[in-house]
């Protein structure tokens, strides 16, 4: 099989997975509130997804570079995405709303062998440009099973975008069986000296601390609170769905932007510096929305920044390390980034409670604001 069959192979597959563990993410938040779940207790479920990359990506790397495999992890983490969704069609009770959504996280800790796999299919010159077109399918199976998922929500209740995630993963892990293994020769498993030096790279830890700013405010407000703000503005299931698309959008444009400006040279500093001032300035503009089209207006230019960053750090933060750790370097940078998906929701979830919704999107902005003055400690010019 020719490396491009291979390659849309995983990126097929990689649409339906992410779209597996989206499809209730509009909704989400509001359904819990109508359960009389807490708002600390609703950011300690959306916490729940992150804690479980955080804890588990870089062993998964790890052993993924010890045993020589990955099509292994692929399978087992398009399983697990089925099964979160499937098992929180059934239940409305927290604790196991919160189960679920730590299987969730151990799903999406195989993000980690997709990206080391697919680029794997690529020489190193144009792994960079070519991860932009597996982002692509990432932020097109969430845009798409968001906007599917708020449908059924309105139509049938928010139970049945959890039933169509579970189909969607049901269909990625059947076809990750057909997954081609890619893997380098191993001559010897990856020593404890080899592996403390992927944790040492300078390029991979800027790239993974800058990442934690990014992921925490992109999960604190569009991925939990920035739809119950528009909820209370009288948005339907349909709208927040909407919402959620249009969030999604920029992060598509942003990976084919990407795409063409990482095959040529460009400042990385200023550009990453770029996408935090983005965040900045749609994260403060959500206090001051009085109507859902000023909600618009800031998820876009948000996700705009959230797209460039991630785009830019997923596809730079290995390359300063050797192919045969990449999946252990890429396990650091995930599980690292992941202790923003875990303390956004957790930590901005105490605020909203305390000190109101305002209060939290106030905080999100100052947290990106700090990621921006990182960008230029971190980054060499």
């Amino acid at each position: 099989m020719t490396s491009k069959p291979r390659s849309s192979l995983l990126v097929f597959i990689t649409f339906l997975f992410w779209g597996a563990m989206y499809t209730y993410m509009p909704t989400m938040t509001p359904y819990l509130g109508s359960l009389g779940i807490s708002y600390v207790m609703i950011g300690i479920i959306g916490g729940a997804y992150g804690f479980g990359q955080m804890v588990l990506r870089i062993p998964l790397g790890i052993v993924s570079a010890k045993i020589g495999k990955r099509k292994i992890f692929i399978i087992l983490g398009t399983a697990a995405g089925a099964i979160s969704s499937i098992g929180m069609f059934f239940t409305q009770n927290a604790f196991l709303f919160v189960f679920f959504r730590l299987v969730a996280g151990a799903s999406a800790s195989a993000w980690v062998i997709f990206t080391v796999l697919f680029s794997s299919y690529f020489s190193k010159a144009k792994i960079a440009s070519g991860i932009s077109f597996l982002m692509i399918a990432n932020y097109s199976g969430t845009m798409v099973a968001k906007l599917f998922g708020s449908y059924l929500a309105e139509q049938f209740g928010h139970q049945y975008s959890f039933l169509l995630g579970g189909a969607l993963g049901t269909a990625a892990l059947i076809l990750s069986l057909f997954v081609t293994e890619n893997v380098p020769p191993v001559t010897e498993s990856p020593s404890v000296k080899s592996l403390l030096s992927v944790m040492k790279d300078k390029n991979l830890l800027s790239m993974s601390l800058l990442a934690v700013f990014t992921q925490t405010v992109f999960f604190a407000t569009t991925n939990t609170f920035t739809p119950d703000a528009a909820a209370r503005l009288g948005a339907s299931s349909i709208q927040l769905g909407w919402l959620s698309t249009i969030a999604t959008i920029p992060s598509i444009v942003c990976a084919l932007i990407c795409g063409k400006l990482f095959a040529k040279k460009i400042n990385l500093r200023n550009f990453i510096a770029f996408s935090f001032v983005l965040e900045v300035v749609g994260t403060l503009m959500l206090p001051f929305s009085t109507n859902l089209p000023m909600i618009y207006a800031a998820v876009i230019i948000a996700g705009l920044g959230f797209g460039f960053s991630m785009v830019t750090m997923l596809s730079f933060c290995t390359t300063t390390v050797d192919e045969s750790l990449r999946s252990v370097a890429m396990g650091v940078y995930q599980a690292v980034y992941g202790i923003g998906m875990f303390v956004g929701p957790v930590l901005i979830g105490m605020f909203v409670t305390m000190l109101g919704l305002d209060a939290g999107f106030y905080i999100s902005a100052a947290i990106a604001g700090i990621g921006l003055l990182l960008s230029f400690v971190l980054i060499k010019k």
